[in-house]
């Protein structure tokens, strides 16, 4: 009877060392031989008071915190395997989530058919505005310095060419003419130039002594990057034509090398400077400046290349 309690108490001091310890612990399921980790604890404590070992204290919580701590990452183990198999068993492939996708796309619903619905119709809108209206441009030379800069961005309308001719002034974007690429020894590859428009259809064009006259008359050029270094005689351009030439006026391959360019050629002129934000301005105030009688150029012919 002594020695069957002397195991109780053994038994209960290691219950209770487990409880000062660690707190009060929820009896887990038992899911393996030997129940709970306090429980398998005070076995092994009793169990070791039976051999006559020492039972101090610290002895008793080491091993109580040894067997929960095993306890504890065996049950871990378990579930995080289950969640890795719940996991796999709801997972999709690629192949059918396609299939599903396209089967819901061909009768209007899912992810894809939503994001066309709102994609398309406003792809399409401002494609048309590109195409039709105005277009984005960047700068990639010197040639316009110092109005225009390396890398300026610019607005390009492109409807005022329908319903009447150049400006004296404007600064407009074309295709190269024929004489262009000829000179240049290139292919054409899409290029755009562009150029300010000095003098147009009917208007004699001259370079005299760095300075530019038209129809005789000497213009007021702040705009330019420095006088001209080369000399152009009399030249009277043609209906249906333009004669440009570069802000930087000796560093722009322009009129004064390939001759005229064609009216058609042109593809919109240029409204305002939108980038970088310090550069911000509009481009149309040379051309306001000189508007005034102009020639009739409404049915003159455009020429042909």
């Amino acid at each position: 009877v002594l020695r069957l309690a002397q195991l109780f108490i053994l038994a209960l001091e290691a219950q209770l060392a487990c409880s000062l310890v660690l707190g009060p612990v929820p009896r887990l399921p038992l899911r393996r031989a030997g129940g709970d980790s306090c429980a398998l604890a005070s076995l092994s404590m009793v169990e070791g008071g039976q051999g006559g070992s020492s039972d101090s204290s610290e002895v008793r919580k080491s091993a109580i915190l040894a067997e929960l701590a095993r306890a504890e990452g065996a049950e871990s183990d378990g579930a995080r395997r289950a969640d890795d198999a719940d996991a796999e068993e709801g997972a999709v492939s690629p192949q059918a989530w396609v299939r599903d996708e396209w089967a819901r796309l061909r009768r209007g619903e899912g992810e894809v058919a939503e994001f066309l619905k709102e994609f398309v119709p406003t792809f399409a809108f401002f494609l048309a505005i590109r195409i039709a209206l105005v277009e984005p441009r960047y700068i990639p030379s010197l040639s316009m310095y110092p109005t225009l800069d390396i890398n300026d961005q610019l607005a390009v309308e492109k409807v005022s060419k329908w319903n009447r001719p150049p400006r004296r002034g404007e600064i407009v974007v074309f295709d190269p003419p024929d004489a262009f690429w000829r000179l240049s020894q290139r292919e054409r590859d899409g290029e755009a130039l562009i150029k300010r428009v000095v003098a147009v259809g009917g208007d004699t064009v001259e370079v005299r002594g760095g300075r530019l006259y038209v129809n005789g008359q000497l213009q007021d050029e702040s705009y330019v990057n420095e006088r001209a270094a080369y000399e152009l005689p009399p030249l009277a351009v043609p209906p249906g034509s333009v004669f440009v030439l570069g802000d930087n006026r000796n560093q722009s391959f322009d009129s004064h090398y390939w001759g005229f360019l064609p009216q058609r050629n042109i593809i919109g002129h240029a409204v305002v400077s939108y980038w970088p934000p310090g550069r911000i301005k509009g481009l149309d105030g040379v051309a306001e400046r000189l508007a005034g009688p102009q020639p009739d150029q409404a049915s003159a012919p455009l020429l042909e290349r």
